[in-house]
């Protein structure tokens, strides 16, 4: 049977940018004051997704064009939010 590898969006941060996206969300307490801590649980998730056998694509959150992403969408700027994001963006990858 050969199945085909799923693509998962993976919300991704930077050192610039983890900061000020940090603070737009709604869910900021549930977040990680520091980006390191913030980057090892994100890579941990990364390495579940490989394991899987599904490929793991990191999608830049930018701090300001997420929130406008959201807005336009009535979403709130959260995990679940960033999670859509990053599923929007990698999907809009694969396909082109």
């Amino acid at each position: 049977m050969n199945r085909s590898r799923k693509i998962i969006g993976v919300p991704w941060f930077t050192p610039e940018t983890y900061g000020p996206c940090r603070f737009q969300m709604a869910d900021k307490e549930d977040l990680p004051l520091d980006f390191r801590a913030w980057q090892e649980s994100a890579d941990e998730r990364i390495a579940e997704i490989e394991e899987a056998g599904q490929i793991a694509l990191r999608v830049r959150i930018d701090p300001a064009r997420f929130p406008v992403w959201c807005r336009e969408r009535g979403l709130v700027p959260d995990a679940r939010a960033r999670q859509r994001y990053a599923n929007f963006h990698a999907f809009h990858t694969a396909i082109t």
